[in-house]
């Protein structure tokens, strides 16, 4: 081969190679992260692959509990196997993600259980390629087994098997009441599995059910299924307010808010219909939400639907929130619905600005400041502050300009303020915002302001940590009363000037 053949051969290669390494992809990333032991960057890296959903989503999530497992990440991985079965029943990655479920399980420390634990991970294995003669070995360790873990492993075996006799035996451990818990990862099987036979199972156990738990699995093995039906009969004779609420929160995920609808005046229980209307919410159920909102007079379930319509959001929740202002209920619904709009992001200005004009309860006018500072609207707060009759109302503005930084407008309000409480506060503003024109401000208001003022600016000094500016004040003060304010905050200073400060003044006079 002549060099200039070979070297055009290695060019390309180098090229092929290098084009390789730019097209790979997250899940490219993650198999050689597994490779190098970098668990829990290839678990992240399987994460970005799912999220892109690009037709391997499925061997994605195997990987990714494959990844959390050897990262010790147990409740994770457990996790992302449940979810690997919901979105994906049918992927043979799923066999391969219960067997890591079932190796990676916690086992006591003895011979014998470590014994049955390779056991049921080599049928585990073998059910798949010979599944009649596993299936007997994997129930006589379920029906022999003195571990739960190990029975619960088999119980999961058993859950892969499509063979009459592996489902026979799944059901009958769904109706053992004498273990809740295997009954529980039963029923979570069978639900997986939603067929026609075995949701119909579930809805004769839950009817028969005493325990809560076993309730709780019933009703999440529905959210599968995508029929409401039996969830609202359920719901209709569930008299548990707890399992009512997570009957509901189901139906809400199903998206079966009309049905919730009809039921919602049935409901006795004050959480059982928050829960409702909070579902309405996630649904996006805004129409309805209104609607509920013209009809209920409970206050609390007012003000949830209101925050409802906000977490619903769309362009005109916020004019319809706005709007309602007036009619509202309550002070508190007042309050809530300012809250709203903001969380909303709506420009929520106009109304904070009628609030501090007309309403008289000074919490809201508190509200409405607070909301106004939010939005950066200082210009306002500052013009607003001499109208307000309110001491809280004053204060409030005053602390909303400090989180703003708009120290100017502290200044002029400080510079007219007669009330020497708000002037007291008015200093603690400027130290808040904490910059070396506040802090000339405030050391040269030092000399004419009254004790209240010169306190206040002692302690804005130690807000400050300014060592320096309080020595100043100290060398020219007289009064010994305010020496020894100022000595209490030196001393308490973490400051080496400060420490050399004192030891000087102590030497001198010893």
């Amino acid at each position: 081969m002549s060099i200039n053949k070979l070297m055009k051969q290695i060019t390309m290669a180098t090229g092929l190679v290098a084009a390789s390494v730019m097209a790979q992809s997250p899940y490219d990333d993650g198999q050689q992260a597994l490779r190098e032991q970098r668990w829990s960057e290839a678990a992240e890296q399987f994460e970005q692959s799912m999220e892109e959903n690009k037709g391997n989503v499925d061997a994605a999530m195997y990987w990714r509990a494959h990844a959390l497992y050897k990262a010790g990440r147990k409740r994770e991985a457990d996790r992302q196997v449940r979810d690997l079965e919901r979105a994906f029943p049918d992927s043979r990655w799923l066999k391969e993600a219960r067997v890591a479920q079932i190796e990676n399980n916690d086992s006591e420390d003895n011979t014998t259980v470590l014994d049955e634990e390779l056991r049921i991970y080599a049928l585990a294995q073998l059910m798949d390629k010979d599944s009649a003669r596993a299936l007997p070995l994997v129930l006589d360790i379920l029906r022999t087994s003195s571990s739960e873990s190990v029975r619960r492993d088999a119980i999961f075996v058993l859950g892969m098997s499509e063979e009459p006799a592996a489902q026979k035996a799944l059901v009958e451990i769904a109706r053992d009441t004498g273990n809740p818990e295997l009954q529980v990862e039963a029923i979570e099987l069978l639900g997986s599995a939603s067929s026609e036979a075995s949701l119909k199972l579930l809805h004769s156990l839950y009817a028969n059910a005493g325990n809560a738990e076993v309730k709780e699995a019933i009703i999440d093995a529905y959210y599968a299924t995508d029929d409401p039906a039996p969830l609202l009969a359920m719901l209709r004779s569930e008299k548990n307010p707890e399992l009512q609420e997570e009957i509901i929160e189901v139906l809400g995920a199903m998206g079966a808010t009309a049905e919730l609808k009809e039921l919602y005046p049935t409901l006795e229980n004050e959480e059982t219909k928050e829960t409702a209307i909070e579902a309405f919410a996630i649904a996006g159920e805004t129409t309805l939400l209104k609607e509920l909102l013209a009809s209920e007079k409970n206050p609390e379930l007012r003000e949830t639907a209101i925050e409802g319509i906000a977490m619903a959001g769309g362009d005109e929740a916020g004019p319809y929130l706005e709007s309602i202002y007036n009619s509202a209920a309550s002070r508190e619904e007042k309050s809530t619905i300012l809250e709203a709009l903001v969380i909303l992001e709506h420009d929520a200005s106009n109304l904070a600005l009628k609030i501090l004009k007309n309403e008289t309860d000074p919490e809201l006018q508190s509200d409405a400041i607070e909301v106004l500072g939010i939005l950066g609207a200082t210009a306002e707060l500052s013009s607003l502050y001499s109208s307000l009759g309110s001491y809280e109302a004053r204060e409030a503005v005053l602390e909303s300009l400090a989180i703003a930084d708009d120290s100017a407008s502290v200044i002029r309000i400080l510079q007219s303020e007669q009330d020497p409480e708000l002037k007291a506060t008015a200093i603690e503003a400027l130290a808040i915002i904490d910059d070396p024109e506040t802090t000339d401000f405030l050391l040269k208001l030092y000399p004419q302001g009254s004790e209240d003022e010169k306190i206040a600016v002692i302690e804005a000094m130690l807000i400050q940590d300014n060592v320096q500016g309080l020595i100043g004040l100290m060398k020219q003060e007289t009064d010994p009363e305010l020496k020894r304010e100022m000595l209490e905050a030196l001393s308490s200073m973490d400051s080496e000037e400060s420490d050399e400060y004192l030891f000087d003044l102590l030497e001198k006079k010893g």
